[in-house]
């Protein structure tokens, strides 16, 4: 009889951890915070925005910082052969840009890999 209730308890108990052994699925529902993709970065629909959204109201013709043009991949490119523009957003050294406030982890982190890749026109 001790037998039995004791092959009945472990067998309940598996039953139990197996049933919520794994119950989130991927990181956004475990942490909610969303996947930052760094693998395939591409000018064009990565780091294009990102400049437009938080650089072009200085960086751009008629702003504060227009002799640094980042409205065009080639003025930009100039930014990112001695890695300044990654310095920048780090703030590695330097003032960090933007000065309205920092860029978001994931955005630096495109901005970093775009660099890193060689910054391409894609």
């Amino acid at each position: 009889m001790k037998q039995l209730f004791f092959v009945v308890s472990v067998v309940a108990a598996l039953a139990v951890f197996t049933q919520t052994a794994c119950y989130y699925d991927n990181e956004v529902e475990q942490y909610g915070v969303p996947i930052c993709d760094t693998v395939s970065i591409s000018y064009s629909a990565d780091i294009k925005p990102i400049i437009e959204a938080n650089c072009l109201s200085c960086h751009a013709p008629g702003g504060e910082q227009e002799f640094v043009p980042f409205d065009t991949y080639d003025g930009l490119k100039l930014f990112t052969l001695n890695h300044e523009i990654v310095d920048r957003v780090y703030g590695n050294g330097v003032n960090i840009m933007p000065p309205s406030g920092a860029l978001s982890d994931c955005n630096k982190l495109k901005i970093e890999a775009w660099v890193n890749a060689g910054a391409p026109n894609n």
